[in-house]
């Protein structure tokens, strides 16, 4: 009894509770962000490429054109393996943030993917605050990336050289496109990928000429994939971050067709098309072919189907036009490969994809995002 009226009676027990709060403290913002993957340092201003600190030998595309994004690098934290929800968990938190705007709506857009029967689920509310989602389908590792200035959604295999990778977001970009960085244990071992072209083009997987492969995914609403995948399931997202995820951060960039974020050459000028009328890129025959919306569109039948030979194959596309938005997604052949993308960020990064190629020699003025 003693010891514990001394204990009180000196002002013991407050040192004690300040020292267990500082540790409680540390664990929070130290042990668990580095144990999640989540604790990064400052690095790169926003203005200079050299200030990121990434190692640009090799380069295999010009250097010039390789641009600080404005955002310090891992200035959008990617996601790692995050928590999942099934349906009727979604359901549940859509009921419980009634009164905040909802968790999502069958209208909003998610990337989908199914591997060896896994469904899952990736809001693009959720991708325009990370770009990356690095997770294993099954016994799959991938990478879900989404840049939304190109409005390009591509899939990969986050495997290369034998090697399992962890990708992050850069804060540069190629060609008006986010670069991805490979976490490596010394930032000289680090390389820059680029989301579309889905290779290295600078730093050590560069010199190795490294490439990732693409899994089939779909851009498609919400309702659509879960009425299609009654038991998939969803990212949880970090729910934080949930009031965040109900505001759209590039505003009405996607409607503004010429207005650029950031310079591309060559600048896709034909008449036909307007530079961000959206694409869903197929692989047929070891060639990528970018098919735009509005000649699918053109093509519908009553029930939304689409049909298209592309290279002596023939695809079936499912089309779905909903206010202010309209999604695609390859029904058949089933696992071919696919991508989607405005068509300015797709013809910078594959020109000779086109069958008609008239490119220009100016480059787009930056615009404020």
């Amino acid at each position: 009894m003693k010891l514990a009226s001394r204990f009180f009676s000196h002002g013991w027990w407050l040192i004690t509770l300040l020292g267990i709060f500082t540790i409680a403290v540390f664990i929070k913002n130290l042990v668990v962000p580095l144990w999640h993957g989540r604790f990064y340092t400052t690095t790169g201003d926003g203005k200079h490429v050299a200030s990121y600190g990434f190692n640009l030998v090799p380069c295999l595309v010009p250097r010039q054109q390789i641009l600080a994004g404005g955002n310090v690098k891992n200035g959008l934290s990617a996601l790692n393996r995050p928590r999942t929800l099934s349906v009727r968990q979604v359901q549940s938190l859509n009921n419980a943030m009634r009164d905040s705007g909802g968790f999502i709506a069958a209208p909003n857009r998610i990337i989908g993917v199914v591997i060896h029967g896994h469904a899952r689920a990736y809001p693009i509310a959720m991708l325009n605050w990370h770009d990356i989602v690095n997770d294993r389908l099954g016994t799959v590792p991938i990478a879900v990336t989404y840049d939304g200035f190109c409005n390009s959604a591509i899939v990969y295999r986050r495997q290369a050289d034998g090697r399992t990778l962890r990708f992050g977001y850069s804060g540069l970009v190629y060609q008006s496109n986010v670069l991805l960085y490979d976490h490596q244990p010394q930032r000289r071992q680090e390389s820059l990928w680029s989301q579309i072209q889905g290779r290295a083009i600078a730093g050590p997987a560069a010199q190795r000429h490294a490439i990732l492969k693409v899994v089939p995914c779909q851009l498609v609403t919400w309702g659509f994939w879960h009425h299609e995948h009654p038991r998939t399931r969803m990212i949880a997202g970090v729910r934080s971050l949930y009031p965040a995820y109900r505001k759209n951060p590039y505003g009405a960039y996607a409607f503004q067709q010429h207005n650029l974020r950031y310079p591309v050459q060559p600048l896709w000028q034909q008449p036909d098309f307007s530079p961000k009328t959206q694409l869903i890129v197929v692989r047929v025959n070891h060639r990528w072919h970018p098919i735009f919306f509005p000649d699918l569109f053109r093509r519908v039948n009553a029930f939304g189907i689409a049909e298209m030979t592309i290279s002596g194959h023939t695809c079936v596309f499912h089309c779905q036009h909903l206010p202010g938005s309209q999604t695609v997604c390859l029904l058949a052949p089933a696992n071919q490969a696919n991508a989607y993308g405005f068509v300015f960020a797709w013809y910078a990064q594959h020109p000779g994809e086109f069958p008609v190629s008239r490119p220009a020699t100016t480059m787009a003025n930056p615009a404020v995002k």
